[in-house]
């Protein structure tokens, strides 16, 4: 196993975090310098009202932005246990966490094994979440965006970086957690499933890649960028 799993979305939640706090820091200290003694033709009293309008900014953020930052965190969790089932796959299989792509988005886990190159994007949300049609529903209702969508794009990324014949890749939407309790299917040529049913899934079907060839995958793979850890 190679990479970290779940620090990409580990950095973006830190980065949620001190990236706001950094430009409150610069308007507090702007807002006090001008409180003090002003700056130039500015007079005091709009430093007073600089740090009243930061301060007000501050504690909207301070109120709204945990339940955000604990998605980011929550994502990685799930990563996480994704990662300690696909641990139990065979010694044939290379599991790779945190794939970078050269366009700047990242895969959450690439596996390699005799039964081929599966792409798993991993979801870990609250709430109940089932499959009609091609569309994931949360709660019954369809979501403002397609995940299957998003791992048809990285199952064509990592085809393009793998230069292998297509029938191969695998494209996988793993949802860590009790959120998801239906039997596994496809939507649109994604497989869906929970993450308890991900090892015997993809492990069980017939082979398609041979020692040589699971070696070449993961050597160009290893060309990417894999996350190591903050």
């Amino acid at each position: 196993m190679k990479g970290v799993p779940g620090d990409a979305a580990r950095r973006r939640g830190l980065r949620r975090v001190l990236v706001p706090i950094a430009c409150f820091g610069v308007v507090f200290g702007i807002g006090i310098g001008l409180a003090i003694g002003g700056v130039g033709v500015l007079p005091w009293w709009i430093g007073v009202i600089l740090l009243a309008m930061a301060l007000f900014g501050f504690l909207l953020y301070c109120r709204r932005q945990p339940a955000l930052v604990y998605g980011y965190f929550k994502g990685a969790r799930g990563e996480e246990m994704v990662a300690g089932e696909l641990a139990h796959l065979p010694a044939a299989w290379t599991i790779l966490n945190g794939v970078l792509l050269p366009d700047g988005r990242d895969v959450d886990h690439v596996a390699v094994g005799p039964q081929g190159v599966f792409i798993i994007e991993t979801k870990h949300w609250s709430g109940e979440v089932s499959v009609a049609g091609a569309q994931i529903l949360a709660n019954g209702r369809p979501l403002a965006y397609s995940p299957v969508e998003q791992v048809r794009r990285a199952v064509n990324a990592i085809a393009r970086a793998l230069e292998v014949r297509p029938e191969v890749l695998h494209g996988v939407l793993c949802f860590a957690g009790p959120q998801f309790a239906d039997a596994s299917t496809q939507a649109d040529e994604v497989f869906v499933c929970s993450y308890l049913d991900l090892v015997s899934a993809i492990s069980l079907g017939p082979a398609e890649l041979d020692a040589a060839a699971v070696a070449r995958c993961v050597a160009r793979l290893g060309s990417l960028t894999i996350t190591e850890g903050l």
